[in-house]
């Protein structure tokens, strides 16, 4: 385990003993198919055990991530991390899940057993996420998203992945010598690359998108009347279903509330025939595409892998259950190592 979790994991449980006066006793593991540590938390008359899963940096996008794992991981699980402010932890609760973090912020609730602490701020700008300043950048994690959804691309030219991507040559080049560096990419022998670690590539990518490329790629936020939602006519604007309507259609398990629309024609046109409103609490969001690529394993629709992201960033119950049924029957494949 890096030592900086070991640290986050220290610190979040001193500050949980000096909040509760409870005691408590860890036990580190390093092997990858268990869990960071066990934590044990009681008093004189019981003891609860969690299985402990610890995010070095969290936010809205990550949520989903952890829940899903923290139910792999089995047992009672319980996230650590450095910092949760108070309205990621609002919806951490409504999601149930137990976390302590760093700063002395904590909400378990497993009978007998319910600790909730909140309002502690960290001491540091510890809790503020890390982006390499290039390796995910809007324009790189254009070009990882074209990595990930087309597996065997990296082996093509640059300017293959430049024309599958829509960003110029010296990013797709520079996005690529920075996964070299970061060992998500393998040069192995005259640029014939090799994409590795795509499961942690894919969570990062995940993790970023909706902080750095989603609010550059926002048409708006419109109103539409559910009946006209089946008489869009998307095809002859070259739009794609994303987001919830896109999970339902590859599910058959989700009920939209909300839908998502991904166009690059005609925008403007859309919009008047539809007769749709602007309205910052709609039920259609209409996105710019970012991606250059066809999708033909799946019609009307975006990709799995943009489909799942904009479920997990919604921070919904419903929507990361839903994720989660994607990311096992469509986007496994797409993050085998070879």
């Amino acid at each position: 385990m890096q030592e900086k979790k070991k640290k986050i994991i220290d610190k979040a449980v001193r500050q949980l003993e000096k909040a509760t006066d409870f005691r408590t006793t860890i036990h580190f593991y390093e092997q990858p198919d268990k869990p960071d540590a066990i934590l044990r938390i009681g008093n004189d008359d019981y003891q609860i055990e969690f299985n402990v899963e610890v995010k070095i940096f969290f936010n809205r996008a990550r949520l989903g991530l952890v829940i899903n794992k923290l139910k792999a991981l089995g047992g009672m699980p319980l996230l650590i991390t450095e910092y949760i402010n108070p309205k990621l932890m609002e919806t951490i609760e409504n999601n149930e899940v137990n976390f302590i973090d760093a700063a002395g912020n904590a909400f378990i609730k497993v009978p007998p057993l319910f600790i909730k602490v909140k309002g502690n701020k960290p001491d540091n700008d510890d809790n503020k996420i890390r982006v390499p300043k290039r390796a995910f950048q809007t324009a790189a994690l254009q070009v990882i998203f074209t990595l990930l959804c087309n597996p065997g691309v990296e082996r093509r030219t640059i300017r293959v992945i430049e024309e599958n991507t829509g960003v110029a040559t010296g990013t797709v080049y520079n996005t690529i010598q920075n996964l070299i560096e970061q060992g998500y990419l393998l040069d192995r022998n005259f640029k014939q690359y090799k994409l590795r670690n795509k499961r942690e590539l894919l969570e990062r990518w995940v993790t970023y998108y909706p902080e750095k490329l989603k609010p550059k790629y926002l048409i708006g936020r419109y109103e539409i009347k559910e009946d006209k939602i089946n008489n869009l006519q998307l095809e002859n604007y070259n739009a794609l279903w994303g987001g919830e309507e896109a999970a339902k259609r590859m599910t058959n398990y989700l009920t939209p509330f909300i839908y998502t629309i991904y166009t690059d024609e005609r925008r403007g046109e859309f919009i008047l025939r539809n007769q749709l409103k602007i309205n910052p609490k709609g039920n259609l969001i209409l996105m710019k595409k970012f991606w250059n690529f066809e999708n033909h394993d799946y019609p009307g629709m975006t990709h799995p892998i943009l489909v799942y992201a904009d479920l997990l960033a919604t921070g919904d119950p419903r929507n990361i259950e839903t994720a989660k049924i994607i990311y096992e029957k469509e986007i496994v494949r797409y993050i085998q190592e070879d």
